[in-house]
């Protein structure tokens, strides 16, 4: 693993309990967490204990006769075929799951004209989906969730990718199947799907097990602009428009304290100079892959807990009424990504719910402004 991958790994899979912990709090509440645990004063002991019987004399085996195996002729083993090259994951599975088993519950749009966008995916996303699914300029890719559920995934993009889906210039973030750069993995500051899919056929009104839980989350930053749809199913889903995200709105000059001072939280790709992403304040302060001095901090320290707000030290209405509220980026998000978190405890949006079995399909666009940065 690249230097800085575990850090970055974290990040994917890890970083939500330190500055996401509203959303896992309503995780824990809404039934997310372990169900069916039968109360430990129902189970009373036995009041008498069973003698047991008395043993049996066993009967002894019949004594079978040695046979003697014939001699074996060694025959040479024919030769092994030729490896194959590896090959380009399909648009498409060749032969999705029954319906009995899954469904196809988030389907990707690559609404860009100029480039191949392949979408990275969680190790707990099954067959037929790969951890990366390349998906052609006016395409679409479906994704198969199993009908039962399945908890905690994620989705995000990368770009400017080889013929594997690897060695991105854009999302090599790290994770289950994923590379990195010879520099290290990218900062996890991804656009990104991530959701908790309920059971099909399950009331959601009345059984949480039912309910799918997803959101769009940008507290760590984000790369692709998009935008999200929901199916009929769901009639009370937020709209999310992203579309008008760019890389040159993101914040040049962003003041994140005295000890800091003004940042840059535009992500400049250390090999081609090219701008592939925008930093949270959070992110900026605690990432610190390709070389960003200032992102030693812990999500907890002095220098960061008022941008990315782990609970304890900082409580939620602490948070909402610091710095991070009033940040440029928080502002830019509030304006070109409504109803999408721009931090922890963000007032003007949540964690959606939908019944199990809506269809989701998110449109991601093309990376913007991907000027050389001098200097």
């Amino acid at each position: 693993m690249q230097n800085g991958d575990s850090r970055n790994v974290q990040g994917h899979f890890g970083k939500m309990a330190c500055h996401r912990a509203g959303l896992l709090a309503m995780l824990i509440l809404t039934g997310f967490g372990l169900q069916g645990c039968k109360n430990l004063k129902e189970i009373e002991p036995p009041e008498s204990v069973l003698s047991l019987p008395a043993p049996v004399t066993p009967i002894p085996l019949a004594v079978l006769p040695v046979v003697t195996p014939a001699p074996v002729s060694l025959q040479p083993l024919p030769p092994l075929p030729p490896l194959q090259p590896a090959q380009v994951a399909p648009e498409q599975p060749a032969v999705p799951l029954s319906a009995a088993v899954a469904q196809p519950r988030l389907v990707v749009w690559n609404n860009c004209s100029t480039l191949p966008i392949w979408i990275a995916s969680s190790g707990n996303v099954p067959p037929p989906a790969t951890r990366n699914v390349r998906i052609l300029p006016g395409q679409s890719y479906s994704f198969y969730i199993p009908n039962a559920g399945l908890s905690s995934t994620r989705f995000w993009p990368k770009a400017w990718c080889d013929d594997l889906g690897q060695k991105c210039t854009l999302g090599s973030s790290g994770g289950d199947g994923q590379d990195c750069p010879a520099g290290g993995c990218a900062p996890p500051i991804d656009s990104k799907f991530e959701a908790s899919f309920g059971a099909v056929g399950v009331d959601c009104a009345k059984d949480n097990k039912g309910c799918d839980w997803w959101d769009t989350s940008a507290v760590d930053g984000y790369s692709l602009p998009f935008k999200l749809e929901v199916d009929s199913q769901c009639p009370q889903a937020k709209k999310i428009d992203c579309l008008g995200l760019s890389f040159a709105e993101c914040p040049a000059v962003e003041w994140l304290g005295k000890s800091v001072g003004n940042q840059d939280l535009r992500v400049v790709d250390h090999v081609s100079s090219k701008v592939v992403g925008c930093y949270s304040p959070c992110g900026k302060l605690t990432y610190s892959n390709w070389g960003n001095k200032v992102g030693q901090h812990t999500p907890d320290s002095d220098v960061a807990k008022m941008y990315c707000c782990p609970t304890p030290p900082v409580s939620p209405q602490q948070c909402r009424a610091g710095p991070v509220e009033q940040s440029a980026f928080v502002k830019l998000i509030h304006q070109k990504c409504k109803n999408v978190y721009g931090y922890a405890y963000d007032d003007a949006v949540g964690l959606q719910v939908c019944p199990a079995g809506t269809t989701y399909t998110w449109t991601l666009g093309c990376p913007t402004a991907t000027e050389v940065v001098l200097g």
